[in-house]
């Protein structure tokens, strides 16, 4: 772990204000990206981030930098929440193949432009577990193992996972 970082972490739990700017300035718009690949709601998705670092503050004392990063920590803190707040809302996605309708409103499918824009709706249809996995591997080019912690699944099934995910995307980008 980098010094400074411990530093700060260390202020942090000794209740310094200066430990709390330097996680939520560093850490800040990868939390709020995490959760709005759950969250689309821009307001909901904030109120979730924010959420994430009054909860990871007050529980500062049981990060362990032996386990692993304060970024795994936070990440899996803020899916946590995200994926807690979704599931009380109750069913809101469509399935990916479910709902293809919205392919006729693509003026070109076949340009490359507008196979970016099918490809965005496309993913924007995913189950909010689906689009996280994608943003954290190719987004934030986080590994396998480093996912597996953030979202408590065994490195294995992820992999399993993105494959199918991407099986999905290529049949639709391909109509």
């Amino acid at each position: 772990m980098e010094d400074l970082e411990q530093r700060m972490i260390d202020a942090a739990r000794r209740g310094q204000p200066e430990g709390y700017t330097y996680l939520m300035t560093r850490y800040g718009r990868r939390v709020h990206l995490l959760v709005s690949q759950v969250i689309p709601d821009a307001r909901d998705a904030e109120e979730v981030a924010q959420d994430a670092f009054v909860r990871a503050f007050d529980r500062l004392d049981t990060f362990d930098e032996g386990r692993g990063t304060f970024a795994t920590w936070i990440g899996r803190i803020a899916w946590n929440l995200a994926m807690n707040a979704v599931r009380g809302w109750g069913p809101r996605e469509l399935d990916l193949l479910d709902n293809l309708d919205y392919l006729d409103e693509l003026e070109e499918p076949d340009s490359e432009a507008g196979r970016f824009t099918l490809l965005d709706e496309a993913i924007d249809r995913l189950r909010p577990e689906e689009r996280t996995l994608l943003h954290l591997r190719y987004y934030n080019g986080m590994s396998l193992a480093q996912i597996s912690e953030v979202m408590d699944v065994a490195a294995g099934p992820l992999a399993s996972r993105l494959q199918r995910i991407r099986q999905k995307l290529s049949k639709l980008i391909q109509l």
